[in-house]
């Protein structure tokens, strides 16, 4: 394939993520570049600097156009799994085929597994990447507890995603007409489902925004002196005094699995979870009963 028929044919997808596929080759994605990701995606490869991928196994969940999962390649991950929902996908999944030709890789691809779904794949893995994914579920928890599943006793398992700023501890709102965040926790909040889900927090950091843009712009006078010469204190006092969105913060926690007594469950736990807690001597499928 020569470099214009390559180019081509990277441009024909709709990209989220920025790649560099050499000789020139780019791929530019559809947000607008003011829109943040490019510091959440430093943020997230900060994180991921700290993990060893050499030679594990690695379960990339809501891989998109496979950014991390080459990541992990690259750092010498020998295999890695990279797995979507393609229903759930504006760009239809192309991406990370054409990426996956043009860097060679040989990471596999499942298009067809949902998060609440993982369990099928009856697998464990070294480490199970869940980064940007869980602000957009509507069952949360029992997606957390479908990766549960697959983890043996030593696994790493990395998750990252949108926090709320502005709501009480350990309170979450659900909005599912935003495409964008459907679910967003307080941090505390989110900590508690990953607990109940029988994860160990090993780790964590946070991505806060950057200070509002244009405080002292022209266009930020402009608007400051429409709203005195309407007379608006409120309006005046909303821009001195900008609001932050309510998702604008970002959290990464690592994790491990654990199994034993969980303070959170009073009662037998949903979603197969019991089988890692002695007090309800439950078994996974397919494994005898303890």
């Amino acid at each position: 394939m020569d470099e214009k028929t390559a180019q081509e044919r990277i441009d024909s997808v709709e990209w989220y993520h920025e790649f560099d596929f050499g000789n020139g080759l780019r791929a530019v994605p559809r947000t607008p570049p003011d829109a943040g990701h490019r510091r959440i995606w430093a943020f997230i490869e900060e994180q991921l600097s700290r993990i060893e991928f050499r030679g594990k196994s690695v379960l990339d969940i809501g891989c998109w156009d496979g950014y991390w999962s080459f990541l992990a390649e690259r750092r010498g991950a020998t295999r890695v799994l990279a797995t979507d929902d393609v229903s759930q996908n504006w760009a239809a999944g192309k991406g990370i085929h054409v990426a996956k030709e043009l860097l060679r890789s040989a990471i596999e691809v499942r298009q067809n597994v949902s998060v609440y779904d993982l369990a099928s794949l009856n697998e464990r893995f070294d480490v199970i990447l869940f980064l940007g994914v869980w602000y957009h579920l509507f069952d949360p928890f029992y997606a957390l507890a479908q990766i549960r599943h697959c983890c043996h006793a030593n696994t790493v398992v990395l998750m990252e995603g949108s926090v709320a700023t502005e709501l009480g501890r350990q309170e979450a709102l659900y909005n599912f007409a935003d495409h964008n965040c459907e679910f967003l926790p307080e941090p505390d909040a989110f900590r508690q489902l990953v607990r109940g889900a029988y994860f160990t927090e090993t780790a964590s950091a946070f991505l806060d925004p950057p200070d509002p843009p244009g405080r002292l712009g022209w266009r930020w006078r402009l608007r400051l002196c429409r709203e005195a010469l309407r007379g608006s204190r409120e309006g005046i006092r909303a821009l001195q005094t900008p609001r932050l969105r309510t998702d604008n913060r970002r959290m990464f926690l690592t994790c491990s699995p654990f199994a034993g007594r969980n303070e959170l469950h009073a009662y037998r736990p949903p979603f197969g979870l019991a089988a890692y807690d002695e007090r309800f001597g439950e078994a996974l499928p397919g494994e005898p009963r303890r």
